[in-house]
């Protein structure tokens, strides 16, 4: 990988990483276009902080590796936003 291509992974890695823990520790997202979506901030920067490690270690560990940790960033993700599970209707 060229140099350029190296500088924007990692600047994308350190962003993810710092939005990641901020909602981990603070439970408020930092992005106003994903934070209106999101259901449990904590876990979404839990899937945030597993995406920025696969960016970061891209060139160090090996592809299946990477497939596991993007893998289960996206699926805490998913988890988050509240696309597991349906709203159950309130009794009046």
């Amino acid at each position: 990988m060229s140099s350029v291509v190296l500088v924007i992974i990692l600047v994308m890695a350190l962003i993810l990483g710092v939005t990641g823990a901020l909602a981990m520790t603070t439970g408020r997202i930092a992005f106003p276009w994903v934070r209106k979506g999101v259901k449990q901030p904590r876990v979404w920067g839990a899937g945030a902080l597993l995406i920025a490690a696969n960016l970061a270690a891209a060139w160090l560990v090996p592809f299946h590796g990477q497939s596991l940790l993007m893998l289960a960033g996206l699926l805490l993700i998913w988890r988050a936003q509240g696309w597991g599970h349906r709203e159950t209707p309130r009794a009046k």
